[in-house]
């Protein structure tokens, strides 16, 4: 069903739970009262025209002074259509409390415990809240608040062992910029895995050295460039 069946289909079976409803950027919004929430949900999974079997996602939002809202995200794998329910939570900031889908949708659990953990709100009828499985237990505050205090982070020291400094005969320290090329090496242990390598691998271009290799290269370079002028000498004539 599109936007407009789905609006003229819930209100003729729920209407007097139903505030308001919006169909935006491509999904159909119902604003539900508080204590009708679970009633409509119901009726969404049951239903044979609305048929959602699939409980998508749920999810808080903070409103600001008004308090926090509820969004829940069914989804309808034979209708193909996706309904929003909305809920403004009861409590306001202070004890903000939705009631829990968790007797129609077992997918709801875990996801209302994420949007305790994050925004404080209660789910009455969850069968436990607790532990909280995105923060640490002893975690105070709620992340996702929009009042939330987020410390300032401050710059500090790397706690671990620092490199020696180089001195020179005076014991002076030699700040050293490194600049193009500037990078150490090759050292005896670099030197030893390379031998190793070619070892390894004698009928490949490892087995050769870097500077058999150079001259390698420079020969097919030649080689290539000869072929070049054979190529034009035969298109002139």
């Amino acid at each position: 069903m599109d936007a407009t069946a789905l609006d003229q289909y819930l209100h003729e079976r729920v209407g007097d739970a139903i505030i308001s409803t919006r169909d935006q950027f491509d999904t159909f919004t119902v604003e539900v009262h508080p204590d009708r929430l679970v009633e409509v949900a119901t009726l969404c999974r049951d239903d044979r025209g609305l048929a959602c079997n699939m409980f998508d996602s749920s999810f808080g939002v903070d409103e600001g002074e008004d308090g926090f809202a509820v969004v829940v995200v069914l989804y309808s794998t034979t209708q193909f259509h996706r309904i929003l329910l909305r809920v403004m939570v009861p409590g306001g900031r202070e004890a903000p409390v939705a009631p829990s889908l968790t007797s129609v949708y077992e997918g709801a659990n875990w996801m209302e415990r994420e949007t305790w953990d994050m925004f404080g709100i209660e789910f009455d009828g969850h069968p436990g809240l607790a532990p909280r499985i995105l923060t640490v237990e002893n975690f105070e505050g709620w992340p996702l608040r929009k009042d939330f205090f987020l410390a300032s982070r401050e710059a500090k020291p790397w706690p671990g062992l620092k490199e020696p400094a180089e001195l020179d005969e005076d014991g002076n320290v030699i700040d050293k910029v490194p600049g193009p090329g500037g990078a150490p090496g090759p050292t005896d242990l670099d030197e030893a895995m390379a031998a190793q390598a070619r070892a390894a691998n004698p009928g490949s271009v490892l087995a050769a050295g870097p500077e058999d290799t150079v001259a390698e290269a420079a020969a097919d370079d030649d080689t290539a460039a000869a072929d070049d002028d054979t190529a034009a000498a035969g298109e002139e004539s």
